[in-house]
């Protein structure tokens, strides 16, 4: 790698390790990645670098309920659409009853991912 300022540190959150993870561009111009004690370290920082991605979590409130449920995408969706996808789910409040699994949401702003909800809800319970 060619000098300090060119490096970012990462902590790789795939597994419990948390590797500390320094990347940079090699002489060559190519992406160097080294402190991962797996190659999913390696994965990890090259996504996090080119294009971050999130798996988003919210409350989205039914129709006929007070108390919200709780919601997910199915998949990661890039981070510059995070507010996009949160202000989305905000708006849409579908009736009840939802079970766990159920898609509220297909394709979350375009991404492809679907929104999940994560228990079960309905008017009559809490």
């Amino acid at each position: 790698m060619q000098n300090a300022e060119s490096q970012q540190t990462l902590i790789c959150i795939v597994c419990p390790r948390g590797c500390q993870l320094t990347a940079g561009t090699g002489q060559d111009g190519r992406l160097e990645i080294s402190g991962n004690s797996c190659p999913r370290g390696i994965e990890y920082a090259r996504q996090e670098l080119t294009a971050p991605m999130r798996v988003l979590t919210a409350l989205m409130r039914l129709q006929d309920m007070e108390k919200p449920v709780s919601v997910k995408t199915d998949r990661p969706v890039p981070k510059e659409l995070l507010f996009d996808c949160a202000a989305e789910i905000y708006r849409t409040h579908p009736a009840s009853p939802v079970h766990r699994g159920d898609i509220l949401i297909r394709d979350l702003c375009g991404t492809g991912c679907n929104v999940i909800a994560t228990r079960d809800a309905s008017a009559g319970t809490t």
